[in-house]
């Protein structure tokens, strides 16, 4: 670009603005956290990512079950499992860098294509398909988890609170607040919650269904014992999880997009599933980055 064709005072304009947005880029992307020990978790992992060619078919109302794939490093290398509960219309690809990403941390993750799965069953059905497929001897069904957004959120629950289920800890993203939500889908919420189970609400500071005072309505009544913690994203609205990492062309409800909910995901996962030290140092102590970190809004971790 020619500035003296320009003007000084218009390019110095242009500079101040291009300054401006990068530095606002740089406070929404994947380091928008305080300290290296977070950032980390908002990068991809060290585990390449393989996907399969044809979806698991099939779960009990007949929809196909992506996989998301770790390629392991090392013989008879096995993986936690992570099935994820997609919002009410919504498919996988909606969620495909998030889904990516915590296979890049070293977890299998099954991802059935129902777009309405509040009831929670097709979550437990991809698990299932899971174990009997060719790709169940790397899954380790001794440390599972159950994440979703909106009414995938719900389903991630009552699958967690299904007898039997193997679900050791769960994440809920934008779930509905409770006069917004099925009935039938959130009358467990969250007091079906086990012993050791442990969850994690995470909503959007903006987010007119999932907002934070809905969210804090959910968190008092965890019953006593189970791990709890809770945040909402500085600014978010209920989409962004769908973020590509960014908000894709006429999004709705997504405003910066995925970058900040990947790291207290991720490392919640890598916590809980595999007992990772750094990941536990997110949410662990007095000076744990998740209470200091200036894009939370809300945060609270107990038991």
């Amino acid at each position: 670009m020619d500035l003296v064709w320009i003007g000084r005072r218009r390019a110095h304009l242009l500079v101040m603005a291009w300054l401006g947005a990068l530095l606002a880029a740089l406070a929404f992307g994947p380091a928008l956290a305080q300290g290296r020990g977070l950032e980390r978790f908002g990068n991809p992992g060290p585990y390449e990512v393989r996907t399969i060619e044809k979806p698991l078919c099939c779960d009990s109302k007949g929809n196909g079950v992506e996989v998301y794939l770790p390629r392991a490093r090392r013989a008879g290398e096995i993986f936690p499992v992570v099935t994820w509960g997609n919002g009410t219309w919504a498919k996988p690809d909606k969620y495909t860098f998030l889904l990516r990403h915590l296979a890049s941390w070293g977890m299998i993750v099954v991802a059935t294509r129902d777009s309405s799965v509040g009831a929670g069953e097709t979550l437990l059905d991809a698990l299932a398909l899971l174990a009997k497929s060719e790709f169940g001897s790397l899954a380790d069904v001794r440390r599972i988890a159950a994440i979703g957004h909106s009414q995938g959120a719900s389903g991630a629950f009552n699958a967690a609170a299904a007898p039997s289920s193997g679900i050791g800890t769960t994440v809920l993203i934008d779930l509905p607040g409770r006069r917004l939500c099925n009935r039938e889908h959130c009358a467990a919420i969250p007091t079906g919650l086990r012993e050791k189970q442990s969850i994690l609400f995470l909503s959007g500071e903006k987010d007119p269904l999932s907002s934070p005072e809905m969210i804090d309505g959910y968190f008092s009544e965890v019953p006593a014992g189970r791990l709890r913690a809770k945040a909402a994203v500085a600014g978010a609205d209920h989409n962004d999880i769908q973020g590509q990492p960014g908000c894709q062309p006429f999004a709705i409800g997504c405003r910066s997009g995925v970058g900040a909910f990947l790291p207290y995901v991720t490392a919640w996962l890598r916590w809980q599933l595999a007992g990772g030290k750094a990941a536990a140092a997110v949410f662990s102590g007095k000076g744990a980055l998740f209470l200091r970190d200036r894009l939370l809004t809300g945060a609270v971790i107990d038991r």
